[in-house]
């Protein structure tokens, strides 16, 4: 386990390094079809969610999906009644589909949507839903026949998939006006609570660690993703990466 822990460490390390120095799209969808690889994942894909009655395709980020099955999920507007897209509208934290759709009872669209997508191999998969505290909504999900994920695997996924697609909407809106905005002001001990749940301790064990209340840290913590423009942990972390917070 503990050799697990450390080679997945090792990954995330050279992934948040390797992208780093991303330049364009194209090197982020080549990070990404390393790290779906050693998963076991086959697919993957980045993509905005758009709301109904809008179509995907101008959300649509990067990926390797399938080109039989995107024809096929953009000509039918399959989104809408897309139970993994659904549900990650209503949820902040990453999800095997299996697990997630377990004692789901789909309607009969939905069920299309999953009956089909077995046809190209993508029978299980994994999906990270994204949220900015402006509301917009986004998915990165990891398609397979067959999905093999430890807990440490999902966190790590998770912060990868966070990185990737923070780095990617920097890439998209780097523009003038972006190019002159200001970073968030973060305090030293701001900083210092960001390294520490990038080291995986909870709220709790930071107020224990640096003495003062878990509400206190907790407020802290708000706070960090308010400045950041997200909505959980994960996140907070990946955008302290993307912006050189912590290294």
């Amino acid at each position: 386990m503990k050799e697990e822990s450390s080679a997945v460490s090792n990954l995330v390390f050279d992934f948040l390094s390797e992208s780093a120095s991303a330049k364009s799209k194209d090197d982020v969808l080549l990070l990404l079809g390393k790290i779906s690889q050693y998963f076991g994942f086959s697919y993957f894909a980045i993509s905005g969610i758009p709301s109904p009655p809008e179509r995907i395709d101008p959300y649509f980020v990067l990926g390797n999906w399938s080109a039989g099955w995107f024809d096929r999920y953009r000509e039918n507007n399959y989104v809408h009644a897309d139970p993994i897209v659904q549900l990650s509208k209503t949820c902040d934290h990453a999800f095997v589909w299996s697990e997630a759709l377990r004692d789901q009872k789909l309607a009969r669209q939905s069920r299309r949507v999953m009956n089909e997508a077995r046809e190209f191999r993508l029978i299980d998969g994994f999906s990270v839903p994204l949220h900015t505290a402006a509301g917009f909504q986004s998915i990165v999900s990891f398609g397979a026949e067959r999905v093999e994920l430890s807990t440490c695997d999902r966190s790590a996924l998770y912060l990868m998939a966070a990185y990737a697609h923070s780095l990617l909407r920097a890439q998209i809106g780097n523009d003038a006006s972006r190019k002159i905005q200001a970073l968030p002001m973060i305090t030293t001990r701001e900083r210092e609570i960001i390294h520490w749940c990038a080291a995986g301790k909870t709220a709790t064990e930071i107020a224990t660690i640096l003495g003062r209340s878990h509400r206190t840290i907790q407020n802290v913590i708000l706070n960090i993703q308010r400045k950041l423009n997200v909505v959980n942990t994960p996140q907070m972390i990946a955008e302290s990466f993307r912006l050189r917070i912590i290294r």
